[in-house]
């Protein structure tokens, strides 16, 4: 049975989300000897995951819990905060790796390290007792299976070395909520350029988007690729070039900011 509050603050960290089917999963242990709550913004949960940059999430200690759903379990808790959209990141493949009194520490492993981890805690709010997610990290989504950030609507971009930080660059569809979801978003640095933008946000860019043009000669080569296309900047930052052959798109620069409610 699930009490139902409003989303706790401490914990409304994401953007996307994704059901959870973390549950009856073998249990494994000796992963994690830390301590499964520590005071601070990022939690308990922001130790246990092995990242090659930093991660992502947040943290409800230690009683800052006093809304959103309390569950029956720790499984059901971590579906829970996965519907109320309280995380976002893997689908699933967690596992059990730690019980330590009230709270359970689940993990989620990709390339031998512990990409993802979550952390229940049984506990009170209201006056209730019942399970909530406390702490959660992940790693950057190029650090993550590829199906896991599709499904996240992530795109993750490549250079020679491999997957980049979607801290560097990232795409990602427009909102359907916003009937944006024909345009394209890529984020590069702090500059911000769309695929196919809607005429009537002209305003919003640094000029027209077009289907097919030749490579401007000032162009500069990023180094960054997805798939077949490859990725150009125009000197002054006001253009992405992106394709492959003689003739490429050229998506605009945001110069206002672009939002919807």
């Amino acid at each position: 049975m699930r009490r139902h509050r409003l989303l706790s603050p401490a914990l409304a960290a994401a953007l996307l989300m994704l059901t959870c089917t973390a549950c009856g999963q073998d249990r494994v242990t000796g992963t994690y000897e830390g301590p499964l709550a520590v005071e601070g913004r990022q939690g308990a949960a922001h130790k246990v995951v092995e990242c090659d940059g930093s991660a992502e999430g947040g943290n409800g200690y230690p009683d800052e819990h006093d809304d959103g759903a309390l569950s029956d379990d720790a499984e059901e808790a971590l579906r829970t905060a996965f519907d109320e959209r309280q995380l976002d990141g893997v689908r699933d493949g967690y596992r059990v790796v730690r019980e330590d009194g009230p709270r359970t520490l689940f993990t989620f492993t990709a390339d031998g390290r512990v990409r993802q981890a979550v952390i229940a805690r049984d506990g009170e709010a209201f006056g209730e007792k019942g399970w909530y997610v406390e702490s959660w990290a992940r790693c950057d989504y190029a650090e993550l299976p590829e199906e896991v950030a599709e499904a996240a609507g992530v795109q993750v971009w490549s250079d020679a070395t491999g997957r980049v930080s979607t801290r560097r660059i990232t795409s990602y569809a427009g909102a359907e909520h916003c009937a944006w979801e024909h345009m394209t978003f890529l984020k590069v640095g702090k500059a911000e350029y769309v695929r196919e933008p809607d005429a009537s946000l002209a305003d919003f860019f640094a000029g027209p988007y077009a289907s097919s043009v030749a490579l401007a000669p000032d162009a500069r080569d990023t180094g960054f690729r997805r798939g077949s296309d490859h990725l150009w900047l125009s000197a002054d930052g006001a253009w992405a070039y992106v394709g492959s052959g003689e003739r490429v798109e050229r998506w605009p620069r945001v110069v206002e900011r672009l939002g919807c409610i």
